[in-house]
């Protein structure tokens, strides 16, 4: 794989749209030398890259925005790489953050997007995460740590004496066995559910269940025959019950009644009596006690006005007699507590006023005069009237709806006995009537009871039915299973033998990987070091991956006891040593690798590594890493240059042809 197009828009310093293209050179090879100061982007570049493949956190993706894009409210930023893939076609991963018409955007509204086109075809993006799978799986994170390098992944490998253990898994990764121990778990998940589902059928589990369904067979044919036998008697007992109804009706020239008919009459009757007792009962009640008033109902009206005329007549006659005291007493009543005119009366004014009122007493009502033809006192009128009226509200005028009811329930009382009598003349056929009432009522007893019966079988019959179906289904899937379950023992026997296979295979793999490693590694670091011919030979650990470094006499040199060059040194030469064993095609991205190494070691890497360390080479370099002198040395075998060029008062970087001694500054 080689990487032929980069292009960044708003990412730190880079705040318009800048490319940088990635060509081959005469020989096949792509060694790119980017140039540029510190500060001017060099580490973005290896940035964008890595959040173009992989993505990244909303919150980095917003610190690093351009501060006058963002000012701007533009809160988008874009990531473009295209690639050439080994079998020689083409791949473009284009992903962007964006938060839209957001004002003020934050880091919470960026929305992530990712295109990815293969071959010029766009892929769909509906499942966004699997096209992430894909690109993991073409250019892995956990393997270009070792392609994607700076100073500082050459710093940590070469702090101390341990750390390729602790990059174990990465090395692994890096090696190619990491996918043979995924490919091993994932074949020991298949197996494990294989056995979750894995039931063993047996031919005696068959056997069970074939007998089984004969069993719940001959019980249906019992109950069959039983259902026959019970239809068979049914239909007899009808027959019989006709013939009596029959001669019921030849005899008594009339359909027989059942005996729950002739129940319920009965019973009407005795009730239809009870009713009219009570009836003659409650007549004979009223009769007795209202009666006798209640004929005089008519003259009640005439007593009552009586009664109240003359009552009214003795108050009138009342008032007439204390005339004179009571004209006085309105008079007073007219002066005191106070006046009710605005002038007092005067004494004569008062005589005459308590005179007029005198003679009005006196005078009264002359219709209020009354006969006295009753003359009750008020005690014996207010009882008089007390009475009448408990008369009118009295039962004495229900009399006639219970005389109108006893009539109609004497009516069909008549009609029940002779209901019950009808036809019945004599004593033989008053025999014969009850002996046929009663063998009707027994064969209607037996029918329903007949009838119940072949209800029960009928139920059985249908559920018996539908398990004989179940039994039936369930052997067929047995039979299924007995097949399936041998394909599945051979399936996980199968799985056991590959699983042993793939062991053995990553204890081989290993070992040669790890050998092949060490060769590359060594191969390189004597053409690095400056102290190649001190050492003899450079091992690696095929479990812990531990290197160890020994001398012409077979001592162990520490990497703690090498200078701060030659541990840049070897690690260099370890990552060369993984890149050429993992056999992935990646290209290699160096950031700033010489800051920390003599000229002796610059000269070293500059000639033998950088045109070596593979397929396509991109080296971010300052001016003071790689010179004049070096970038002499190096031209022949650049495939391009170019050189970051960043502008403090615009905070802005620009990207121009040619490296810092070119000629040619495009």
């Amino acid at each position: 794989m080689k990487f032929r197009k980069l292009s960044i828009e708003n990412y730190k310093s880079f705040q318009f749209h800048t490319e940088i293209y990635f060509p081959d050179g005469e020989d096949g090879k792509s060694i790119f030398l980017l140039g540029g100061m510190n500060g001017a982007g060099k580490t973005s570049i290896m940035e964008s890259i890595n959040y173009c493949l992989y993505g990244g956190k909303v919150d980095d993706i917003y610190r690093a925005i351009n501060r006058k894009e963002l000012a701007k409210g533009n809160a988008a930023v874009s990531f473009e790489l295209i690639a050439e893939l080994d079998d020689g076609g083409e791949l473009i991963v284009k992903r962007s953050w964006s938060a839209g018409v957001a004002d003020a955007p934050k880091a919470k509204d960026l929305n992530e997007r990712l295109i990815v086109v293969r071959d010029g075809k766009r892929v769909s993006v509906q499942n966004q995460e699997m096209w992430q799978d894909f690109i993991r799986a073409t250019i892995p994170p956990g393997i270009t740590q070792f392609f994607f390098f700076d100073g500082e992944k050459i710093q940590e490998i070469a702090a101390d004496d341990h750390s390729e253990v602790r990059l174990k898994s990465s090395l692994e990764a890096a090696l190619g066995i990491q996918n043979i121990n995924q490919l091993s778990s994932d074949l020991l998940y298949l197996k494990q559910e294989e056995r979750k589902s894995f039931v063993e059928i047996s031919d005696e589990d068959l056997l069970f269940k074939e007998s089984e369904l004969k069993k719940e067979q001959a019980k249906l044919i019992r109950i069959n025959r039983e259902r026959d036998d019970i239809k068979g008697e049914l239909i007899t007992i009808k027959e019989q019950n006709d013939d009596a109804k029959k001669r019921f009706q030849a005899i008594f020239n009339r359909d027989p009644e059942s005996r729950d008919t002739l129940r319920n009459m009965e019973k009407r009757r005795i009730q239809t009596s009870n009713r009219l007792g009570q009836l003659e009962n409650e007549i004979r009640s009223l009769c007795e006690k209202s009666l006798p008033f209640s004929i005089l109902g008519g003259l009640f009206d005439g007593i009552q006005r009586q009664i109240e005329e003359e009552r009214e007549s003795l108050q009138y006659e009342a008032i007439k007699e204390h005339a004179e005291e009571l004209a006085k007493k309105i008079v007073r009543v007219v002066e005191e507590p106070e006046p009710i005119y605005t002038e007092k009366l005067s004494l004569s004014k008062m005589v005459e006023l308590e005179q007029r009122i005198f003679n009005l007493l006196r005078e009264g009502d002359a219709q209020a005069a009354t006969e006295k033809i009753l003359n009750l006192s008020d005690r014996d009128a207010a009882r008089i009237l007390q009475k009448l009226e408990e008369l009118e509200s009295s039962d004495v005028f229900l009399i006639k709806p219970l005389i109108e009811e006893k009539q109609e329930l004497e009516i069909e009382l008549k009609k029940i006995e002779a209901s019950l009598n009808s036809g019945v003349a004599t004593d033989s056929e008053q025999t014969l009537f009850g002996q046929l009432q009663e063998e009707m009522e027994s064969c209607s007893t037996q029918i329903g009871r007949k009838t119940e019966q072949l209800r029960i079988l009928e139920e059985d019959l249908l559920s018996l039915g539908k398990k004989i179906r179940e039994i039936e289904l369930q052997i067929e899937k047995l039979y299924e299973k007995h097949n399936v379950s041998k394909e599945k023992s051979d399936f996980i026997n199968e799985c056991d033998a590959i699983a042993s296979l793939l062991n053995q295979f990553i204890v081989r793999m290993r070992k040669n990987k790890v050998h092949h490693l060490q060769e590359k590694t060594f191969e390189m670091y004597k053409l690095l070091s400056s102290k190649s011919g001190l050492i003899k030979d450079i091992t690696v650990d095929e479990k812990s991956y531990e290197v160890r470094i020994t001398d012409r006499n077979g001592h162990e040199i520490k990497k703690s006891g090498l200078s701060a060059g030659e541990k840049e040194v070897f690690a260099l030469s370890l990552l060369w040593g993984l890149s050429q064993t993992s056999q992935l095609n990646l290209p290699i991205i160096i950031d700033t690798p010489l800051s920390r190494l003599d000229s002796t070691h610059r000269d070293n890497i500059i000639r033998n590594y950088f045109p070596n360390a593979g397929e396509q080479v991109i080296i971010l370099s300052t001016d003071t890493e790689i010179d004049k002198d070096y970038y002499k040395v190096l031209a022949s075998h650049l495939s391009g240059a170019a050189r970051l060029v960043f502008n403090p008062q615009q905070e802005l970087t620009t990207l121009k042809t040619g490296y810092f001694w070119e000629e040619n500054n495009g």
